[in-house]
């Protein structure tokens, strides 16, 4: 009986510790991973606007590998609203790694100020890239929001079509 008491004991107390480390690696553990803008291609521009290649770099530095489902963000280019992207193509992102993601992006003409069209013209862009990834980890679903301002190569490309 005494037995009993204590192997019940015992084995609560180690279910209790279990669960406080479940915890504690779930707040601890996850590190969100950084997105950044490594280069804009333009691949066509017309009358009413244009299309755009972002490559996009993610950064993630957790010790375990993560799936990307969704990516979302507006692009601000010389501090005007350039455009808004959604990437639902599932990526994944390697334990310790950065992946290269191509994303494309649609302008319009209508509502630019002359300082983000011109920016077209530069062989250099500044930028601010915000929005969020929905992610599939080990620990969870999560949603990390990100924000990333700096400045990129400009790349014509010889292909494409006018939008």
């Amino acid at each position: 009986m005494a037995w009993q008491r204590w192997s019940r004991r015992t084995g609560l107390a180690l279910a209790l510790v279990g669960l406080g480390s479940c915890a504690s690696l779930g707040r601890g553990a996850f590190q969100e991973p950084e997105v950044s803008l490594r280069g804009v291609t333009v691949r066509g521009v017309g009358l009413q606007g244009g299309s755009l290649d972002l490559e996009l770099m993610v950064r993630n530095p957790n010790r375990f590998n993560v799936q990307g489902t969704r990516l979302e963000f507006a692009l601000d280019v010389e501090g005007e609203r350039f455009g808004v992207a959604t990437f639902e193509d599932p990526f994944a992102l390697p334990q310790g790694e950065w992946t290269p993601l191509i994303v494309p992006l649609r302008f319009e003409w209508a509502g630019l100020g002359a300082a983000a069209r011109a920016a077209l013209g530069y062989g250099e862009v500044a930028y601010r890239l915000s929005g969020a990834a929905t992610l599939r980890t080990p620990l969870g679903r999560r949603v990390v929001p990100f924000a990333r301002r700096g400045s990129v190569p400009l790349i014509t490309a010889s292909r494409g079509s006018p939008s």
